[in-house]
């Protein structure tokens, strides 16, 4: 059983505070387009025939977090594209653009892609007011649902506008209105799969309870209907955009939503509810939190547990949890031979820097950890990669000193704690400076499998190739095996196939420095359990790399 503390939520859910009282209205934004993609076909259509092919550039993203009135977001948003971050992600609940006004975001969403180009937004959908808010408490559950009410209300009215009606379907044509032009990932509710205290495994062969869900407090068959009327809305006002469950958890609660329709009985398809859940979500969005899963029992040893707190193990879960989650979409025909295959996202993932409880954290891990999982992750096919979050929210003890629960959360971030007074310059972590070099040396590069395989990688050394049209940056690393230490080293020379000879070494802990990289041999490189980059020197024609630098201001 895996334990998820709700004290992620809580520190989630800040995200959507106001970071201004000036609200905006204002007319359709146009919907974003890419020429190279083909048109979808018309409407009705479901994501059981037709998933548009995402082609954008890797998402190197964070959750902004909510830090007080003296960090606007804008101001998070400039400091999160200093540290790398090409993607972030945001929220917009009903029970805020209620109170503040439905325009107040726009400027600040024109910000961040008109001035910090930050593109391929996320966003997570729902929160709905006291007004909207259904008011029933279902059978089991210790609270009121946190669902909208009318969900079953007629989506359309006949003359092809939304029904008023049905309040979640409204909320969404508003949002989409006025922000539809800037979200690519609509996310329906938060971690509808959250869940404290309880195993679920059952979930594979009955269906999630109210009681089980506390992000959502009513029967799986009304998220779904959730699911569907956000397909249905968004994909008549913004076809371009993809939606997806918000940062599922479990393998076990997506079978759920693969097996069950919107039929509020009992989740049954039939012609009213032709489809199952898996019809009205076009991506798999999903949250890893790795030091979770670095235990396991050996039961050759009385059933003592065994650890691998390292990065190579941490990392290696984010691909873990994919591959876990694709096997249940392919068991159910979204293979793209059946139907058509999801891209999938992780918008929350990261490791504490120091320890808790009986998971270990430490500097070392946490970076590591933060620049391999962007490799592995497009080595994997993932197509976003966003870290909980832009900065800390405690101040972090001496290395070595354990932490609460609660603490743990706290001291994930790219940025140390941010000062009360915007006069101070926020501080990357080792982490932070650990993604910012990762981001700035292969932003725009994708990842090459081919000269990946040409690289002859032996079982001591991890790494990948990336490349466009112009150049080619590897990334290597030893393999960290030992529990709580990140210490590996391994002795890697290029193969003479490659004809390279020499190749310029850039620093990931240095911004300056990675203008002035090394040039060294290509022949017996010694890695280290930290990535390291190379770009091959070519023969005659000497060149450094420019990575492209976004300097934060205040």
């Amino acid at each position: 059983m895996r334990i998820r503390f709700a004290t992620r939520w809580v520190a989630v859910a800040a995200l959507w505070l106001p970071a201004t009282a000036a609200g905006l209205t204002g007319a359709l934004v146009p919907a974003c387009t890419e020429a190279s993609r083909p048109p979808a076909p018309p409407l009705p259509h479901s994501a059981q025939s037709y998933v548009r092919p995402y082609t954008a550039p890797f998402g190197y993203g964070c959750n902004l977090g909510y830090y007080g009135p003296a960090w606007p977001d804008e101001q998070l948003a400039a400091a999160a594209r200093g540290a790398g971050v090409s993607t972030i992600r945001l929220t917009l609940p009903e029970q805020f653009l209620a109170q503040w006004g439905w325009g107040i975001r726009r400027g600040t969403f024109a910000y961040y892609a008109d001035s910090l180009d930050l593109r391929e937004l996320v966003c997570f959908v729902g929160e709905p007011s006291p007004a909207h808010r259904d008011p029933v408490t279902y059978p089991g559950s210790p609270e009121q649902s946190k669902l909208f009410a009318n969900l079953y209300e007629p989506i359309w009215q006949p003359d092809g506008s939304v029904n008023p009606h049905n309040y979640y379907a409204q909320y969404l044509y508003q949002v989409l209105r006025r922000y539809g032009g800037r979200v690519r990932f609509w996310e329906v509710i938060n971690e509808p799969d959250f869940i404290t205290d309880r195993s679920n495994r059952e979930w594979l062969a009955r269906a999630p309870t109210p009681a089980e869900t506390p992000n959502v407090r009513a029967p799986i068959y009304r998220y779904i209907r959730t699911l569907r009327i956000t397909w249905e809305v968004v994909k008549k006002y913004q076809p371009d955009a993809y939606v997806t469950p918000g940062g599922l958890g479990y393998p076990e609660y997506l079978d759920a939503l693969l097996r069950y329709s919107d039929n509020p009985r009992d989740g049954r398809v039939t012609s009213q509810y032709p489809a199952t859940g898996g019809a009205y979500f076009d991506a798999l969005d999903y949250h890893v939190y790795p030091a979770y899963d670095l235990r396991r029992r050996e039961w050759r040893r009385a059933g003592q547990f065994a650890y691998s707190h390292h990065s190579d193990a941490a990392a290696a879960q984010v691909v873990a949890h994919k591959n876990a989650m694709e096997a249940v979409l392919h068991r159910y025909g979204y293979d793209g031979r059946t139907y058509p295959r999801k891209p999938a996202i992780v918008t929350e993932t990261n490791l504490s820097r120091r320890p808790a409880d009986w998971r270990y954290g430490s500097d070392e891990l946490q970076r590591n950890f933060g620049m391999k999982a962007l490799v592995l992750a497009q080595k994997s096919g993932i197509r976003q990669l966003h870290f909980y979050h832009l900065a800390e929210t405690a101040p972090a003890p001496p290395a070595g000193s354990a932490v609460d629960g609660t603490t743990e959360f706290q001291l994930m971030g790219l940025y140390e704690q941010l000062p009360e007074a915007t006069a101070g310059q926020p501080r990357l972590t080792p982490l932070g400076m650990g993604v910012r070099a990762t981001a700035k040396l292969l932003g725009g590069l994708a990842y090459d499998a081919a000269r990946t395989a040409g690289l002859q990688l032996p079982v001591s050394v991890e790494g990948a190739a990336f490349a466009d049209a112009r150049r080619v940056v590897y990334v290597l690393w030893a393999r960290t095996a030992q529990d709580r230490s990140e210490q590996a080293s391994a002795a890697y020379s290029f193969p003479a196939a490659l004809k390279i000879g020499r190749v310029r070494q850039y620093a990931w802990d240095d911004e300056a420095a990675m203008q002035k990289p090394v040039i060294r041999t290509a022949q017996d490189i010694l890695l280290t359990g930290t990535p390291a980059f190379f770009e091959p020197v070519p023969v005659g024609k000497p060149r450094v790399l420019m990575a492209k630098v976004h300097l934060w201001r205040r």
